[in-house]
């Protein structure tokens, strides 16, 4: 396991790699311990076909760290800019989802490879001027990408970060100079390659150009007829940039030539820096540069920060990357390395504290086995508590089981009572059901005797004003037939008056005859039924003037009565109760008798 409050950073370069160890303890966000630097083994590092191969480096790291005692931690590490493909896009202002899923089809659109085929990741930068959301996209081979995990993995070290060496000196920048609200382009001068950054408020573009120190090693080699190693060591000891005009010239007639021959480099890289000024400003909205600042091991070369100043019309100075960072007491650094320092510092802020931009290209499996490795104490902490759970539930249940055990022989014991009970019960409530059913057959005796007064005295009550009974008979009265038992009921009365009843409504808003109006008078009563069986209803018959007095008019009623009246039949008779022995009654058994009663 390694350690929290050391890391380790990486940064290579197309000659040289640069280690740095950072110690994240302490008031300052880091503090740099130790500083290794060594030229690239380009035999071993595949160097003749391009930059250098991570995957083949992580032996020369191991022995790095072994021969300056360096201890391993977790290791951050730094894309050359010339191997990521950064792109700055406008999208409409989202969130979750809905943000990944458009800023992935700008990605697939803008990236010259396949999503497939690199390892991505985005940041939001904030809303612009014109009210999108600008995002930075930056994306680098998956190739690459895998490289830098197998570097990690040679080496012996976890990889944390795998960021963009331009963005690693963009987050030095922003935290060792003060923001004076202008735009500040950083020139990182390299050997291979040239980044551009610019740096303003919120704001983030990079560039980089294939015009560097091997350039000018190139060009002094072709100019001055010297080999390669020749022309570099020349660079390094008496090289410069011619400035011209009324500058003086050397003496020596060699370093003069020499000096013509670096200034058209210097020329050279002026002209891509003032066409991606121009670039930064039409299609970023950005702002001309109010100062240089310098840094890259190429950034050296002397007068450099003079023909930038010049050509530029802005202060051109080296940056200082260690300006607000603390450095172990007696580590000498030289100059440039110092100048060298500015990725390794961005990538340990990284670590140290909360940066402006936070890009990581690290492989997604890597990720989520990182991922999953750091959930395993967890998932232990997790089967643990689920077998001391179960364990509880064991004892809990083992526990449970004796009560349980206890309580159903109590229980047996009492429902054996219960049942003793509930035989003599059963027997007792046969007796009960066979007295109310003579009491109900004797009730109903007693109110059929005086049945046909209660139906006069209710049709007596119902009759209309001004009306008489013509006639009233029954038909099936005691109910001995298929049909239910009814009344014929006719009434006269005059015609003018049963009109001026009929004029009334009612409660529902229609107009109802007199012959309506007295049916529902009768139906009131308990006596009579509206419909005693589907099909049979209550009606009134057509009412009709009489011939020999039309003043008088006759309403004959059909109304079914609710019961036979002043009848006694056998069958309603209730048969005796037979006597139940005791105990013999099963649960939920009925004496027969008590179904006949309660028809």
């Amino acid at each position: 396991m390694f350690s929290k409050d050391r890391i380790l950073t990486l940064d290579v370069g197309a000659s040289k790699i640069l280690l740095c160890e950072f110690s994240l303890k302490g008031s300052s966000p880091a503090e740099l311990l130790r500083v290794v630097s060594s030229p690239v083994d380009a035999a071993a590092a595949g160097a003749d076909a391009g930059a250098p191969s991570f995957a083949t480096l992580g032996p020369q790291i191991r022995d790095m760290m072994r021969e300056n005692g360096i201890q391993p931690a977790p290791l951050y590490l730094a894309v050359p800019g010339q191997q990521i493909f950064p792109r700055v896009v406008k999208i409409p202002a989202a969130s979750g989802d809905m943000l990944d899923q458009l800023v992935a089809a700008e990605a697939a659109e803008g990236l010259p490879f396949p999503l497939d085929q690199v390892v991505w990741d985005y940041q939001s930068l904030g809303i612009g001027d014109s009210g999108d959301l600008e995002t930075l996209i930056v994306a680098v081979k998956s190739d690459t990408a895998f490289d830098a995990a197998a570097l990690a993995a040679g080496a012996g070290l976890q990889l944390e970060v795998v960021d963009a060496a331009p963005l690693a000196l963009y987050n030095a920048v922003r935290f060792n100079e003060p923001d004076d609200g202008g735009c500040t382009l950083v020139l990182d001068v390299g050997a291979r390659a040239t980044n551009l950054v610019f740096v303003e408020g919120g704001k983030v573009f990079m560039r980089t150009i294939p015009v560097a120190g091997n350039t000018v090693t190139n060009e002094l080699a072709r100019g001055l007829g010297a080999d390669p190693a020749e022309a570099d060591a020349y660079k390094k000891q008496v090289g410069f940039v011619a400035l011209g005009g009324t500058y003086g010239v050397p003496d020596d007639e060699t370093a003069d030539r020499a000096s013509k021959l670096i200034r058209n480099v210097a020329t050279r890289l002026h002209s891509e820096v003032n066409r991606s000024i121009n670039f930064y400003r039409s299609q970023q909205g950005g702002s001309a540069p109010t100062r240089v600042l310098l840094t890259g091991g190429s950034s050296m070369l002397r007068h450099l920060d003079t023909f930038f100043q010049e050509k530029l019309g802005v202060e051109a100075t080296h940056f200082n990357p260690l300006a607000n960072l603390s450095v172990a007491p007696g580590l000498e650094i030289a100059d440039e390395t110092l100048l060298s320092l500015a990725p390794s510092v961005g990538l340990a802020l990284r670590a140290a504290a909360k940066c402006p931009v936070e890009i990581n290209l690290l492989p997604a499996n890597i990720v989520e086995d990182r991922r999953f490795r750091r959930r395993i104490p967890f998932f232990g902490i997790a089967v643990a508590g689920l077998v001391l759970t179960l364990l509880c539930w064991y004892l809990h249940a083992n526990n449970k089981a004796a009560m349980f055990e206890e309580n159903a022989k109590a229980a047996d014991r009492q429902v054996k009572r219960l049942n003793e009970l509930k035989s003599a019960i059963s027997g007792l409530q046969g007796e009960a059901d066979a007295a109310v059913a003579s009491r109900d057959y004797l009730a109903s005796v007693a109110a059929s005797r005086c049945g046909y007064a209660e139906v006069l005295d209710a049709v007596r009550a119902a009759m209309l004003p001004d009306t008489m009974v013509q006639s009233l008979s029954f038909a099936n009265a005691d109910g001995s037939g298929d049909a239910p038992p009814s009344m014929r009921l006719v009434v006269r009365g005059f015609t003018e008056e049963l009109n001026g009843l009929a004029s009334s409504k009612s409660a529902s808003g229609r107009r109802q005859s007199a012959g309506e109006i007295l049916l529902s008078n009768l139906l009131r009563s308990p006596l009579f039924a509206r419909e005693p069986k589907k099909g049979v209803r209550s009606l009134v018959e057509r009412e009709v003037r009489l011939e020999e007095n039309e003043n008088l008019t006759e309403i004959p009623l059909t109304v079914y009565l609710a019961r036979p009246l002043g009848v006694f039949s056998p069958a309603w008779v209730p048969e005796p109760a037979e006597e139940a022995a005791p105990g013999a009654p099963e649960d939920g058994d009925e004496p027969e008798n008590g179904e006949e009663d309660a028809e």
